[in-house]
């Protein structure tokens, strides 16, 4: 219990550091400015046709392969800084402990993961403030922008996908379109911090960025088998239709994908803090090794 008591100490500290740093600031207020960029053009189809917006604009956004890209470039750089190692690490870790340390850290991704969807979601709503509609369902905008090519001609950024507008309701949509990103944004924290902690280098890192193109490039017909592995198209619900079928991705499958890989990885990034101790002995037992050959 002492050990996670200071496990949230320490998760509370690296949130308070990301949320006053300039380089997360200057990154959430680009993102924000490309969200209200992208709904720009559904305001201006409001205005003119003189009807309100549903507050479901996320489940769109999230589901376009080019959003998707800026929304999950962004949680890359987020975590770019792991294994998060400043000037307090060497003063509070004798303090916790490597094991309130490391799970701290896991605490402290999947929470920044989850404000960091918020924040997707907030501005997702906010630009549609004074243009609103209150109902449970996709609302006449929505649905005309799905059907039609209304989008086209007012210049709309993203998809609006009739798949969805008749497959699901927008509170279930939004509902899951929410988990999905948070539990993708988590994955990709955790494997950024494991590799790079694990190879002292920035390589989680590339591998990250490397899963964010990934998505594009299958988008654009390159083996589309590839995306059982993509998390950033398995965080989309369009994902699971179509020809992706045949290759088993369903929304199950997504969702096991996305709680065993996270489970996985948080143990591998709570065992990689003990690379040291590790290190250290196999070097003690190959000089008794040596010691013992001479």
């Amino acid at each position: 219990m002492e050990d996670f008591i200071r496990a949230l100490r320490i998760s509370v500290y690296n949130l308070r550091k990301t949320i006053s740093s300039i380089r997360i600031l200057t990154v959430l207020l680009i993102i924000a400015c490309f969200i209200m960029q992208n709904l720009q053009a559904v305001l201006e189809f409001s205005d003119f046709v003189k009807i309100g917006i549903t507050p479901y604009s996320f489940p769109h956004l999230v589901n376009d392969y080019v959003c998707q890209l800026v929304m999950m470039a962004g949680a890359v750089i987020l975590f770019c800084n792991a294994p998060f190692e400043d000037e307090g690490y060497f003063y509070m870790l004798p303090r916790a402990g490597k094991r309130s340390w490391a799970l701290g850290q896991v605490i402290y991704i999947v929470s920044a993961s989850f404000l960091y969807v918020m924040f997707l979601l907030l501005m997702s709503i906010l630009p549609l403030i004074g243009h609103g509609e209150i109902g449970s369902e996709w609302g006449k905008i929505w649905g005309t922008l799905a059907k039609t090519d209304a989008g086209v001609q007012f210049g709309l950024l993203f998809s609006v996908t009739e798949y969805m507008i008749s497959n699901y309701s927008p509170i279930f949509a939004l509902a899951v379109s929410v988990l999905l990103e948070w539990c993708c944004v988590s994955w990709l924290g955790l494997m950024i911090y494991f590799l790079n902690k694990l190879t002292g280098k920035t390589v989680g890192t590339c591998v990250g960025a490397f899963f964010v193109l990934l998505d594009i490039c299958i988008s654009n017909d390159w083996m589309p088998w590839a995306n059982r592995f993509s998390p950033i198209t398995l965080a989309q619900i369009n994902a699971y239709a179509g020809s992706n079928l045949k290759y088993h991705i369903t929304f199950q499958y997504g969702i096991a994908f996305f709680i065993i890989g996270i489970l996985v990885l948080s143990v591998l990034s709570i065992l990689v803090n003990y690379k040291e101790k590790a290190e250290n002995r196999l070097q003690k037992l190959e000089v008794k090794w040596i010691q013992k050959q001479r």
